[in-house]
């Protein structure tokens, strides 16, 4: 099933975005209030000298600006969606995917996602300022993630690259990392369970 929806999406754009549309009106009503209630909360639990909150409509010039800045090889493994101005406005206005920015003061430093799946799935997704990296941010966005998922009692997956060190190693300090199959071009579908 991830091997057809990973073909329609890369594949089928139209076919694609109309899932996605059908996807977010019925996730938007099982768990649309649920998901506003447990995100302020879960957000409030993270201290540390960043500030993390939802992005919304307004900040996405912010995101945009964020992408442009980073080098060519921030994207090497990071491809979730497209990064110009009216794709990112596109997928802030999905109900069913959700956009947190980490920040030092003004600034954008981090940015991660969840991609969420009426059938109780989400899809997790992170990138950390290359000037910002090696700082936790990653680490707490895991953890922001991973306790929003919890709480809607959602299941967790991602897809990442064997040669992603980095990312692997931040997974693996929040998460216990099940390989669900390997998929082409040496990545693998993982589910993020909690850590014991």
């Amino acid at each position: 099933m991830v091997k057809l929806l990973l073909i329609i999406k890369h594949h089928f754009p139209f076919i694609w975005s109309f899932i996605e549309w059908v996807n977010s009106v019925i996730f938007f009503f099982l768990y649309g209030r649920k998901l506003k209630r447990i995100v302020p909360e879960a957000l409030k639990d993270i201290s540390t000298e960043f500030d993390y909150r939802v992005l919304l409509k307004e900040d996405m010039p912010l995101l945009c600006l964020f992408f442009s800045k980073q080098p060519a090889t921030a994207f090497q493994y990071f491809k979730p969606h497209d990064f110009d101005l009216k794709s990112l406005r596109r997928k802030n206005s999905d109900k069913a995917f959700l956009m947190v920015g980490a920040f030092s003061g003004d600034e954008l430093v981090g940015y991660c996602f969840l991609r969420c799946f009426f059938n109780r799935q989400a899809f997790r997704g992170k990138i950390v300022d290359s000037d910002f990296q090696g700082r936790g941010i990653a680490k707490q966005m895991g953890i922001l993630t991973t306790d929003i998922c919890r709480q809607l009692r959602f299941r967790l997956f991602a897809t990442i690259s064997k040669d992603n060190v980095k990312s692997i190693a931040s997974s693996k300090a929040v998460n216990t990392i099940h390989v669900v199959r390997e998929l082409p071009d040496n990545y693998l579908y993982v589910e993020y369970l909690l850590k014991e």
